[in-house]
């Protein structure tokens, strides 16, 4: 089904939150399945770190009535940018997986400069590598959706690599063509300017590792790169999943153990009728 664009620029203004410290928190309701169900809102929203939120912020978060954050960070990053919260959701899942898996350090020779064409190398190779690496995550994260634990909170640093996957895996499962999977990963270029987050937080990475001080004496044009959701970065995620296991749907099915029941629920809580 096409959205026209008129429909999507509506739907945008209400699905970026008004928050002055949010850093790509947004609404992942509103988007239209094959088969003609619509997203509800303010059920499951995605963003970035969650550190520089206002006290303006917080109370409107409270209003959320957010029950389960689900954070993919590292807990180096965790701990270099703790989560900022008036009232404390339920639950807030967190992981522990080496750092490394996430790092530019792993894709990277430092010993040489780094270019545009290199730092698009990269990241398609970072995301290829996401499926697997954080597979223990993305399923705990889907099984939290199908038990209807919500509303729901998942996000990262830049809200842009593995929250950006995280989001495409389950419109897919809740059956959003292809065409708004990526509206909404290239959404966080138009969204945030993690160039200037980079600069404005002496904390943050956004979201690649322990690279923050390379990063900052890197020219801007090869930088670029790093810091934008170019759908070709979702491509690789994608093609990488549908050689490994066929299609992303078998991937949700075997390799992260959602089966049908589960999808199902998932989408009696997710979807209007």
């Amino acid at each position: 089904m096409t959205i026209s664009d008129s429909a999507l620029d509506q739907a945008r203004s209400k699905r970026v939150l008004p928050l002055q410290g949010g850093r790509n928190f947004r609404d992942l309701g509103g988007y239209i399945t094959a088969d003609g169900r619509r997203l509800r809102w303010g059920r499951v929203y995605r963003s970035g770190v969650m550190a520089y939120f206002t006290p303006e912020d917080r109370t409107h978060l409270d209003t959320l009535g957010i029950r389960t954050v689900c954070d993919f960070r590292t807990p180096q990053e965790r701990k270099r940018e703790p989560t900022s919260w008036n009232k404390v959701p339920e639950q807030c899942l967190t992981w522990e997986y080496d750092h490394r898996a996430v790092s530019l350090r792993g894709y990277l020779d430092h010993s040489a400069p780094l270019t545009e064409e290199i730092a698009r190398g990269c990241m398609a190779l970072l995301y290829r590598k996401l499926p697997s690496t954080l597979a223990q995550v993305y399923t705990d994260f889907l099984v939290k959706l199908s038990a209807g634990e919500l509303p729901l909170v998942f996000h990262c640093s830049a809200g842009k690599d593995r929250t950006g996957f995280a989001a495409a895996l389950l419109l897919t499962t809740l059956g959003v063509p292809r065409e708004q999977i990526y509206a909404d990963f290239t959404l966080t270029n138009d969204v945030v300017d993690l160039e200037r987050e980079l600069f404005e937080h002496p904390r943050s990475s956004v979201g690649l590792g322990e690279d923050r001080n390379y990063l900052m004496k890197c020219s801007r044009e090869a930088r670029s790169p790093l810091l934008k959701a170019f759908p070709e970065y979702l491509d690789a995620a994608f093609e990488t999943v549908e050689q490994d296991h066929g299609s992303v749907e078998s991937y949700v099915r075997n390799r992260l153990g959602i089966d049908a029941t589960a999808v199902k629920r998932m989408q009696a809580h997710l979807l209007e009728e």
